[in-house]
């Protein structure tokens, strides 16, 4: 059996973060990947000559990003990564915060009714765009080096978390759905899809209009994000850690603290960190033994972590294409959000989902097929062309694209169940397209020399995310985690003696900052046990 003092289930960014915090404080420590690499929704891979990012197209630094790769001493070069936002043929590229009153002038220029109503709702993105500045704008003292005289720190940390707390209070008081946040501003059902269907159905309203302050705060790792990914593993290993990867729990025993794979092995912790997918932890851990209390704090807790479901999910096209890259260069950034259509989607991701998957046993392809060509032809992809940030993401003279959009598991699982899965993927890569190709790309189509696709079942398939969810928990139903940010801390724990969890899952609304905090947070508890 194998002995350790901390074992971390999961590869992703929250497990990696923890492991190497960990191993940086000389804890014998043991990372454990059910996939034959880390990184799980943060990962590249090349095809052809290619390289496009399997997940997450960059990074927001969030104060974290860089201070983690500063502490750890990671030598990896970060590159800018501007973001373009585009309606129609107007294109706009982020440059600071001034970009926000020329998106002003966008909306205004398209939405001629309705100019108080975009002048409230940019009202809205400055106020919260000013708490932004406090959250993200100061490296995170979680991940600041301790100064020797203890008094040279303090007072900037005292001074942060006055800010900090100050801030949370504010954002506390925005937590309902954006759809009714923007429903009090505005009648304009377009231009309120223009805003906002790019988010998670119901995310809190901080949450989505945060999102024009995070564009400036975008980076990208030079050779993808991939490569940042694995130098975390190499400098968790240099540190006496320890990754295994193709190697999948099946069993935790909390009472004897053991876990078991899927080949038998055994392996015993002091404490443990569960980094992956928290439905995955409570069906596989067993009660015996615990104390009573306990037993009935792990039950409660089973019960409101299965019955929830995961966030939607994304579609992604993958595209090597016969341009040069100054060829989209000259239309937008590498990093763009596009909408081809100003009437945005209005009630076809929802109420026309809805009726198709209510009476999906009536339903014909053909219904089917007309319904996801409205849907693209109105809907906001986010285009990533990893050369126009990195020169070496693609051959001499040619250009990786990947296009990508929030989509729905469950019309994804109804399509497997009926046996045109494939068929349905070659739909959707069509559709995309040739929805860009008539829009913000011309004769893109004409220039394909491959594409592939990853639907919420791909995702759910490599990386074992609940319904291929790539934040969490949905917005639309009770979360069964910690959502208030006074409590992030808290999120950590769970009833489980010693073990404590970290990503995505463990807190909500979620993303790469958060898995990264909560990795470091359960580090800690470890540490001080």
């Amino acid at each position: 059996m194998v002995n350790k003092d901390v074992i971390v289930v999961g590869g992703g960014i929250a497990g990696l973060t923890a492991a190497l915090s960990l191993a940086h404080k000389g804890k014998d420590v043991l990372l454990i990947e059910k996939n034959d690499h880390c990184g799980g929704l943060m990962n590249s891979f090349v095809r052809d000559g290619f390289r496009f990012e399997g997940g997450a197209r960059a990074l927001v630094n969030a104060g974290l990003v860089k201070p983690l790769i500063k502490e750890f001493g990671i030598d990896i070069e970060v590159l800018p990564n501007p973001i373009s936002l585009g309606i129609e043929d107007r294109i706009l590229r982020i440059d600071g915060e001034e970009s926000l009153f020329a998106y002003a002038e966008l909306l205004k220029a398209l939405y001629t009714d309705s100019t108080d109503e975009v002048d409230r709702i940019i009202q809205a993105i400055h106020s919260i765009i000013e708490d932004m500045k406090v959250l993200y704008g100061v490296d995170n003292p979680l991940f600041t080096k301790k100064k020797k005289n203890i008094l040279t720190l303090a007072p900037s940390v005292i001074a942060w978390i006055f800010k900090f707390m100050r801030t949370m209070y504010r954002i506390s008081k925005m937590d309902t759905p954006f759809e009714d946040s923007l429903d009090a501003i505005s009648s304009n059902q377009s231009l309120k899809d223009i805003i906002g269907q790019h988010f998670f159905r119901k995310t809190p309203v901080f949450f989505a209009l945060s999102y024009f302050a995070l564009y400036n705060d975008y980076i990208y790792p030079k050779g993808g994000v991939g490569a940042l990914i694995q130098k975390l593993v190499d400098a968790i290993v240099q540190r006496g850690g320890e990754v295994r990867v193709d190697t999948e729990i099946a069993g935790v025993d909390p009472y004897n603290k053991i876990i078991t794979d899927t080949a038998g092995n055994a392996y015993h912790y002091k404490r443990m960190i569960w980094a992956g997918d928290l439905k995955a932890l409570y069906a596989t851990a067993k009660d015996a033994g615990l104390a009573e209390k306990d037993k009935a704090l792990f039950f409660r807790a089973k019960e409101s972590i299965l019955r929830q479901k995961g966030a939607e999910s994304v579609f992604s096209v993958f595209v090597g294409a016969d341009l040069p890259p100054d060829t989209f260069r000259a239309i937008a950034s590498g990093h763009a959000f596009y909408t081809p259509d100003r009437r945005g989607l209005g009630a076809i991701h929802t109420a026309e989902l809805k009726s198709l998957l209510l009476r999906w046993d009536s339903v014909q392809k053909d219904e089917v097929f007309a319904w996801l060509r409205g849907f693209c032809r109105h809907n906001t992809f986010e285009i990533s062309i990893p050369v126009l940030r990195d020169a070496d993401a693609a051959p001499p003279g040619k250009t990786g694209v990947i296009i990508s959009a929030l989509f729905d598991y469950g019309l994804t699982q109804k399509v497997k169940a009926a046996g045109w899965y494939e068929e349905f993927k070659r739909r959707v890569e069509e559709e995309f397209i040739e929805t860009l190709s008539s829009s913000i790309y011309p004769g893109l189509k004409d220039k394909i020399l491959f594409r592939f696709s990853a639907s919420p079942a791909s995702i759910y398939d490599r990386v074992r995310s609940s319904e291929g969810s790539i934040v969490g928990w949905s917005f639309e139903g009770d979360i069964p985690v910690v959502t208030s940010m006074f409590r992030m801390a808290d999120s950590v724990n769970t009833p489980l003696p010693d073990v404590y969890a970290a990503g995505k899952w463990v807190y909500s609304p979620a993303g790469g900052p958060t898995a990264i905090m909560t990795g470091r947070i359960a580090a800690k508890r470890c540490l001080k046990g």
